[in-house]
């Protein structure tokens, strides 16, 4: 809403924003230079028939005539869809034909010329070369000494009565400044004596004591100018500028990846998706400009302080920040109490995964050992390789949650783990004897246990049978399927019989198929057969 008090000069029109109408529109009026503050640019925006809204965005009106190049950001009022903006003191005294460009700037990067337009300053007799030919005024100079010699003559002495005052004062102040002299004297050999600084150029000899928590930083200037994205191969030339002038340029080509510097200013590496050309530059610089293709887009405040490097301290605990080179050699004395480098876990989100270490880098990590985690759980540490060497796959990698080492993905066996395999597979040499169920008349002799040992190795058995039988023919057992025998091992064996007769003994088979253990022939009738001469290899079983 205006101010009751305030009063403009508008020029103005409907602008709609379509891809079809893009030729300068005349305002058909004209601003005075004598309309300070008073000179306003009104437009109601709309697009599609329909007012156009204005959220999430600036407005900027771009300016150019022979001997003015300006642009500044608009009022918008989202309310009714206008954009208004007021001449500066400076703009309006540029009388003359007017070109202008109306843009709107997107918070989300995006930009849109809405129309370009056209006006005209028109300079005010007031300010233009004047001769002064005649005189407004005419006085008699001898009736204006006459009515006033009197008062002449009380000036004149009351001007001689003030003369001789000030010059006393003169005498006491110089007097003063005698005095003054000596106390300046004597105040900065009392600065010299206790050590103080000067504010440029001095050299320190003794401690600095500063109780401040940001006590010391290294800044400089940052740069950053909107340009918007540009194509590969475009020439963007960026301009320094101080209070009254432009200063030096340099020329960036996006797409390239060097520093571009001239001595005074550089800049960063522009590719064809940044929108913002980025450097480091004086820090007295106030302002900034850019020439795209012939387009010249000025803007103030582009160059701010930045830390590089601060020393300081948060209550108690004192920090670095920045990042910073460092040429030589850090070392920590372990007769300290506290000789280590931390990682402070205390202002981790509890979701938050993440890896920190010390290593090797040539813009993306080559080489790491560090330590990674999720909040303030620590899961790994790592001894890596590459743009990722906290991974499992990329090095040496200990798991805290399951208490394995392991080396470019493969498990390690600890001393610990390989005992405990050695244990087992020593227990599982201590099999029992498996009783079999005899049949077809056949029974234990000798007092034995007619049965077998299982000795597992790998996907096989070792089956070893055992006891003494009565002396027939024919089956006299079945062994289970598990512990079938494997045909390309064995399965026809000689047993002995208990007798004094080297000559009695017997054939025993072990059928492949069925299992079923048989007595083929016997060499005495009497003497008990021993089955411990059936020993074979099993097939394959699934383990």
């Amino acid at each position: 809403m205006t101010d009751i008090n305030e009063v403009y000069k508008d020029l103005g029109t409907t602008l709609e924003i379509s891809s079809l109408h893009q030729s300068s529109i005349d305002l058909i009026g004209t601003f005075s230079t004598q309309d300070v503050k008073t000179a306003r640019l009104i437009f109601k925006l709309t697009k599609d028939g329909s007012d156009m809204p204005l959220s999430a965005l600036d407005a900027h009106i771009y300016l150019t005539s022979p001997t003015l190049k300006s642009e500044s950001k608009a009022l918008i009022d989202k309310d009714t869809s206008t954009v208004s903006y007021v001449l500066t003191d400076e703009e309006i005294k540029h009388y003359g034909p007017v070109q202008a460009e109306l843009y709107l700037r997107y918070t989300n990067g995006q930009t849109l010329s809405v129309h370009k337009f056209h006006f005209t300053i028109d300079q005010a007799l007031i300010d233009q070369d004047m001769e002064i030919i005649e005189h407004v005024y005419n006085a008699s100079i001898e009736e204006l000494m006459h009515e006033y010699r009197d008062k002449f003559d009380n000036l004149e002495v009351e001007l001689n009565r003030q003369l001789e005052e000030v010059k006393t004062e003169l005498d006491q102040t110089q007097s003063l400044a005698g005095t003054t002299r000596q106390e300046v004297e004597s105040y900065k050999a009392l600065l010299e004596a206790n050590l103080a600084l000067k504010k440029t150029g001095d050299i320190a000899t003794g401690t600095i004591n500063n109780t401040a928590e940001s006590a010391f930083t290294v800044s400089y200037g940052y740069l950053r100018h909107y340009i918007g994205a540009q194509a590969a191969g475009t020439i963007v030339r960026m301009y320094i500028g101080y209070t009254g002038h432009w200063g030096s340029y340099v020329d960036i080509v996006v797409g390239e990846t060097s520093i571009v510097s001239n001595g005074d200013f550089f800049m960063n590496p522009i590719m064809p998706s940044t929108t913002y050309a980025t450097g480091i530059a004086p820090l007295d610089v106030n302002r900034s400009k850019s020439v795209i293709n012939g387009v010249e887009k000025a803007a103030s405040n582009t160059t701010n302080i930045k830390s590089g490097l601060e020393l300081g301290r948060i209550g108690e605990k004192a920090f670095i920040k920045g990042n910073a080179e460092f040429d030589g050699m850090l070392t920590l004395d372990v007769g300290k109490t506290y000789p280590a480098v931390y990682y402070d876990a205390n202002n981790v989100g509890e979701a938050q995964s993440w890896a920190r270490g010390i290593g090797a880098r040539a813009g993306d990590r080559i080489s790491e050992m560090g330590i990674s985690g999720v909040g303030k759980t620590v899961n790994s540490m790592y001894m890596g390789f590459g743009a990722s060497p906290w991974l499992k796959a990329n090095g040496l990698f200990i798991d805290n949650r399951s208490k394995i080492m392991s080396l470019f993905g493969v498990d390690i066996e600890t001393v610990l783990g390989s005992q405990a395999k050695v244990d087992a597979y020593k227990r599982s040499l201590n099999v029992v004897t498996v009783p079999l169920t005899l049949k077809n008349g056949f029974t234990a002799q000798n007092n034995s246990t007619v049965g077998y040992l299982a000795i597992p190795l790998g996907n096989r058995y070792l089956v070893w049978l055992k006891g003494w039988v009565t002396a027939a023919t024919g089956v006299l057992a079945t062994m289970p399927a598990t512990f079938l025998p494997d045909e390309s091992y064995q399965t026809a064996f000689v047993g002995a019989q208990q007798s004094s007769s080297a000559a009695n003994q017997s054939n025993l088979y072990l059928n492949p198929t069925n299992g079923n253990v048989e007595v083929v022939a016997i060499g005495s009738t009497t003497a008990a057969v021993s089955l411990t001469s059936i020993i074979y290899i099993t097939k394959e079983v699934a383990v």
